[in-house]
């Protein structure tokens, strides 16, 4: 048993947390691709593509949590590096966590019903569903797991992220669970709602349960308010706020706009949905991973270990083109598999040409991404305030009208041009710029 802990001490505290990270992209990533086929079986084809729409508003509610938790990851990394104490920064963290959450509740409940005439006027063909309070139902459950899941970064600052990989696994398993258990005695009859909260509520449960659990250790310390602190940690989530912002928008746009020029195609929706989501396994593997070193290189770049990051980024550039170009060639040879299992019975586009496009906007997004970590893990983010926007509306416009022309093809069009034309080139040579000038 000793031995057993001398060899796991020899490992490097990142490794161990990429490891879990892993084991854990992967539960989550089959489950949900399980969770998908057994949703399309339970609500059918049309209210499917609902679902779909409404599920994308969970990507938005991160923004709720106002970047809270990733200006306190870095505060506790940058601690651990000066060996100081940092459990006031938590304390004051979740004080702002808990006005943050009763101020987006009332936001939740006053425009929930304008997001859903918006999102659902064009599905006229379900007749049901204005009577239903889908837009309100996923936002606030997301709401609970975006500012519970704060506790997560405090997990990862502490290289102990393997903690915050285990709970989203056990989660999602659950939600395959009911879901399966919902579907074969058919329970509620194509219930839109009861297929959200059994996609969602469960994992913003355990994170709660989690969030609480951490935190009673400093419950005598919530009735006291350190106003340094709390300006600290707003200062600097601020600077993430915006290009969370950014980032949130940009990632999630395809989905409103689909919703606009693709509801008379559910076939196409479910299409980029499947695929999507299957090439999201491979994506979820590479930014576990890149989440586990985020503090490392936070830590050793204010230690100057320069070289060492220019290594770590070659190597994980490597890794990543490597798993994306697996990943692509391997979809691609099981394309009809794969549709006839994850979406049986609907018309599922699924050429070769509609496989490469998913593969290289992946691996495309997969360089930016390793330059993006590096630099928002030692807080260079003027350089995402300054390119995003354009980035952004590059992004929305192509995406609008080449989808009018081109319908879910234009959707990749619009996603790789915005790439290619921005982030793939500018946050290479930004981080050049980085190192030279660290040097000097």
């Amino acid at each position: 048993m000793q031995r057993l802990k001398d060899f796991l001490k020899r490992f490097p505290r990142h490794w161990i947390t990429a490891f879990s990270a892993w084991a854990s992209k992967i539960i989550v990533s089959l489950t949900q691709i399980l969770c998908m086929r057994e949703l399309l079986l339970y609500l059918g084809e049309d209210r499917y593509a609902v679902y779909i729409i409404a599920y994308s508003l969970a990507a938005w509610m991160p923004l709720s949590e106002l970047s809270i938790g990733t200006s306190l990851q870095n505060f506790i990394s940058h601690q651990r590096a000066k060996k100081q104490n940092y459990d006031t920064y938590i304390v004051s963290a979740f004080q702002i966590e808990i006005l943050v959450f009763l101020l987006f509740s009332i936001v939740i409940v006053a425009v929930s019903p304008f997001v859903e005439d918006i999102l659902f006027r064009k599905f006229t063909f379900i007749p049901d569903l204005k009577n239903i309070h889908i837009v309100f139902t996923v936002c606030f459950v997301s709401l609970i797991y975006a500012v519970s899941s704060s506790i997560y970064k405090v997990y990862y600052a502490l290289h102990k992220g393997y903690v915050a990989n285990i709970l989203p696994a056990i989660s999602s398993i659950i939600s395959l669970i009911l879901i399966v258990v919902f579907r074969r005695y058919a329970i509620g009859g194509q219930n839109i709602i009861y297929a959200v909260l059994m996609f969602l509520a469960p994992q913003a449960i355990i994170a709660f349960m989690v969030c609480i659990f951490y935190l009673r250790r400093y419950v005598a310390k919530f009735f006291s308010v350190d106003l340094v602190s709390i300006k600290e940690i707003l200062k600097r989530a601020f600077k993430f706020y915006g290009v969370g912002i950014f980032t949130t928008f940009y990632i999630n746009a395809d989905y409103l706009i689909i919703s606009q020029t693709l509801a008379s195609k559910p076939n196409e929706i479910i299409s980029y949905n499947v695929f999507t989501r299957v090439f999201f396994f491979f994506s979820f593997i590479y930014s576990s991973f890149l989440a586990s070193v985020w503090p490392v290189l936070n830590e050793l770049y204010h230690q100057g270990h320069i070289d060492e990051i220019k290594r770590m980024l070659k190597r994980y550039l490597a890794y990543g083109f490597i798993l994306m170009s697996i990943g692509t060639v391997g979809i691609m040879m099981f394309a009809k598999t794969i549709s006839s299992i994850l979406a049986p019975g609907a018309n599922v586009i699924n050429g070769a040409s509609f496989i490469l496009l998913i593969g290289f906007y992946m691996i495309v997004k997969t360089w930016a991404d390793t330059f993006a970590v590096f630099l928002q893990s030692i807080n260079v983010l003027k350089i995402f305030w300054l390119f995003m926007p354009f980035q952004i509306i590059i992004n929305v416009a192509a995406q609008f009208f080449l989808s009018k022309q081109y319908g879910v093809y234009g959707i990749l069009f619009g996603l790789i041009i915005s790439v290619i034309t921005t982030s793939l080139w500018i946050l290479p040579i930004k981080t050049k710029h980085v190192f030279a000038a660290h040097k000097t």
